[in-house]
């Protein structure tokens, strides 16, 4: 095997461990013909089969799910962040891919599953305020954090979506938000900004978020990572969040320059999309959501499978700490 080669298995193995392998029968197979929650022709499947979205979007989304001072205090005092971040990672980015790729009875059978966890996480935030990870609010909010961030990653890093695109896309999410208990969750580009500019009030950087933040970015974390790793979060965390609004780079504390942002930070995540395109490029879970809407002989003889795989080249994360996703 080639040095090159070596370092592309590396690379592959890399992702895996920090975010699964995503290949589980009893969600992505089942009867022939069954589309699941999206399908084929959808835009989620051709976005989500983009691992490498996923990945420099993920960041993102974890930072604008726990400005919401009810997320941050849910995330804090029930997740298991500190001590498994790598499982939280995997069954975050699990939650995103069953739903997208998996068969109808299985992608609901997810979303029933996170629902009745969440069904025992309650308490009271730092400010007094009682929150129950069931409200409809909390929900929303969580949902379209992800397709949010998602979207823009894709957009910069793989090709140009216009805005009928993306009205698709947020509206076949929508359909999933609200099997998971979401209330006003928004179905278009326009609604997404109204939606929001609403939210915007009720975002907060708390003591819990600025605790998040410094694990995220390896200033508080055992064992003590490398300076090198310090360096590698401090980008990825700055160069994902450059999909965000301003607003919300500067309420994070993620705001750099421009010049920064076109010079380094931007550049930095097309990098990495590229080379998680280039080590994984085959998702598990899509070739057997092709499989099983198709037939694996049918989706074979008439090209079918080789089509889908050419179109959405996936991609893989780097690191255990570019593959971390929001807590679910």
């Amino acid at each position: 095997m080639s040095l090159l080669a070596r370092y592309r298995a590396r690379l592959a193995a890399e992702i895996e461990e920090g975010g699964g392998r995503h290949d589980e029968p009893q969600i992505y197979g089942g009867d022939a013909g069954d589309p699941g929650l999206c399908g084929p022709g959808s835009m989620s499947w051709e976005i989500h089969g983009d691992l490498a979205s996923l990945v420099v979007g993920g960041t993102a989304a974890i930072l604008m799910e726990v400005v919401h001072p009810s997320v941050m205090a849910g995330v804090f005092t029930h997740s298991s962040y500190r001590t498994e971040p790598l499982r939280r990672a995997r069954n975050t980015l699990g939650y995103v891919l069953r739903t997208t790729f998996g068969s109808t009875p299985g992608a609901t059978r997810v979303i029933e599953g996170v629902k009745r966890v969440h069904a025992g996480v309650s308490g009271t935030r730092l400010d007094g305020k009682a929150y129950e990870a069931l409200e409809p609010e909390l929900i929303g909010w969580v949902h379209t954090c992800i397709p949010w961030a998602v979207m823009q990653a894709f957009d910069r890093t793989c090709r140009p979506l216009s805005r009928e695109e993306k009205d698709r896309y947020l509206a076949e999410q929508a359909v999933i938000g609200r099997m998971g208990g979401a209330g006003d969750i928004p179905e278009s580009v326009d609604a997404l900004e109204a939606y929001v500019e609403r939210m915007r009030p009720h975002l907060r950087m708390t003591e819990h978020t600025h605790s998040f933040m410094d694990f995220l970015s390896g200033r508080d974390i055992e064992p003590p990572v490398s300076r090198r790793e310090r360096l590698d979060r401090w980008v990825g965390i700055r160069a994902s969040m450059t999909l965000m609004p301003e607003w919300a780079r500067r309420l994070t504390g993620t705001w750099q320059p421009a010049w920064m942002r076109r010079l380094w930070l931007e550049p930095s995540d097309r990098l990495k999309a590229r080379l998680v395109r280039w080590a994984y490029p085959e998702l598990p879970c899509k070739r057997m959501a092709l499989e099983r809407v198709y037939g694996t002989t049918a989706a074979r003889d008439s090209g079918t499978l080789r089509a889908w795989q050419t179109s959405s080249a996936i991609s893989p994360a780097t690191t255990p700490s570019t593959t971390s996703m929001p807590a679910r």
